[in-house]
């Protein structure tokens, strides 16, 4: 089975979020996060949604979920991973220790959190063709953050750019245009100090070989060597994605099962747009893991009976 593992990113998190990893960490994982990220732990829901805080929980979640996972499934072909998610699909690939990979997200989201000197964030804008995009950026004074499609991208900049930059989008046209639940400019040039910042924390680190291939956001490039895999995700700290072509490239290595591990199921919706004839489903579709399990049995069935129709006809 050609199977891949897609990773979240940011803003579809929720306190059930919490309350799973709540349930699922050891006594010694939740001291440690709540050490690290103690307001994860307060009643004020909206706290997750913050950059220093949503980083290591998102990543605790995707480590805990795909430690289940890899129990259920054959070793995948690839990963691939949206903005955050590219770093827990590095983790997991290379089998960090938790506490390993919990200190490498919590270093990236502080040092990005340290570059912001202004009120930034980041804007979803959707319906306006992309030889429009450089004029919107230009006259605004925003960033390409991420690219989702032709007609549908996200930028980053100051709130009184974004703020310019939703005028001028529905001017063009815009079907939706929507503030996002991140606190800050990822993958624009306005983190390039954090960049450098994680670039030399990592130039020190000795880490294992990473197991599973990874499509990468930046450019499509799949690599599988950790230190290609520690600069791609510095560089993408201060350099605009490309989701499109990474999931074009997903395409074109014929995968015959996508999962998306979470949170949220926004990646797979996209995979279902662009792939409709390749079964996809996110971990949230489901009410637990067993509900998840019982899908991915199932598709595994019809695969081997489509297999066993080919061979016969043949």
């Amino acid at each position: 089975m050609n199977l891949i593992i897609l990773f979240s990113g940011q803003g579809l998190q929720s306190q059930k979020h919490v309350h799973e990893i709540l349930n699922d960490m050891s006594a010694h994982e939740h001291s440690l996060l709540a050490t690290m990220v103690p307001e994860l732990f307060d009643a004020d829901s909206g706290q997750i949604f913050d950059n220093s805080v949503a980083q290591p929980f998102i990543y605790t979640l995707q480590y805990h979920r795909w430690q289940h996972l890899r129990q259920l499934i054959a070793t995948p072909m690839a990963f691939a991973g949206y903005s955050l998610g590219e770093v827990s699909a590095f983790c997991c690939s290379s089998q960090l220790p938790f506490e390993d990979g919990l200190d490498l997200v919590h270093k990236r989201a502080a040092f990005m959190e340290q570059a912001v000197t202004e009120a930034s964030g980041l804007l979803a804008i959707k319906g306006v063709a992309d030889r429009n995009l450089a004029q919107l950026l230009e006259t605004s004074k925003t960033h390409l953050s991420i690219k989702i499609s032709r007609d549908q991208f996200i930028i980053g900049g100051n709130k009184d750019n974004l703020e310019q930059a939703m005028q001028i989008a529905q001017t063009l046209g815009a079907h939706s245009v929507q503030h996002l639940n991140v606190s800050v400019p990822s993958h624009t040039m306005m983190m390039q100090g954090a960049a450098e910042e994680f670039r030399k924390y990592t130039s020190a680190l000795t880490l294992p070989a990473m197991t599973i291939p990874i499509i990468s956001a930046t450019e499509g490039i799949r690599y599988s060597k950790t230190e290609q895999g520690l600069h791609i995700l510095s560089r993408q700290i201060d350099h605009a994605l490309d989701w499109y072509f990474c999931m074009e490239n997903i395409e074109e290595y014929q995968p015959s099962m996508v999962i998306e591990i979470g949170p949220g199921n926004a990646l797979s919706r996209m995979i279902n747009n662009l792939l409709p004839h390749v079964p996809c489903r996110s971990w949230d579709d489901f009410r637990d893991l067993d509900g998840l399990k019982a899908w991915i049995e199932k598709i595994a069935e019809m695969l081997v009976e489509d297999s066993c129709f080919i061979i016969t006809k043949r």
